[in-house]
């Protein structure tokens, strides 16, 4: 299993050369990271509306664009094992845009923290700078996943 090497998993991917048991596996752990960032979520909520509001519209919306797009990078109706690969790739690109996610997270709050920021303006910011950088990651994600789904497909890797 590959852990952080997406363009060895895409490789193997590619050849069809991935064990069965592997597409188990990153699938497994990939719900396991989803479900540890969702409990992160929970521990650290949003409280403005207008926040919650805006991030899931804009969650919903990338999902459903960043799916379509790996469906047809993997080559639409004609292209092959779509769920193993954006399953497999997905685990590794999750990871690495996780580990981003929460060194930003800690860098925010050792800001905020360090320079007293609890009082201030800034403190009305928190919650849409770490809802922006979400944002961001997801189109990371989703833009990483779209270019190793089509490479793979091509067999460009």
């Amino acid at each position: 299993m590959y852990f952080w090497n997406t363009k060895a998993l895409a490789h193997e991917l590619s050849a069809d050369t991935l064990e069965k048991k592997h597409y188990k596996n990153y699938y497994l752990i990939a719900a396991l990271v989803v479900s540890a960032v969702y409990y992160y979520g929970m521990y650290s909520p949003y409280y403005d509306v207008r926040v919650i509001g805006i991030e899931c519209f804009l969650t919903l919306l990338i999902m459903f664009v960043g799916i379509q797009r790996c469906y047809v990078a993997n080559g639409g109706d004609q292209g092959q094992h779509f769920m193993n690969r954006i399953t497999a790739l997905s685990f590794p690109i999750l990871l690495q845009t996780t580990v981003a996610g929460v060194g930003f997270g800690l860098v925010l709050y050792v800001i905020y923290d360090y320079f007293k920021l609890e009082q201030t303006s800034f403190a009305l910011w928190y919650e849409w700078c770490v809802s922006a950088f979400t944002i961001f990651l997801q189109v990371i994600f989703f833009t990483r996943l779209n270019m190793y789904m089509k490479r793979v497909a091509e067999h460009t890797i």
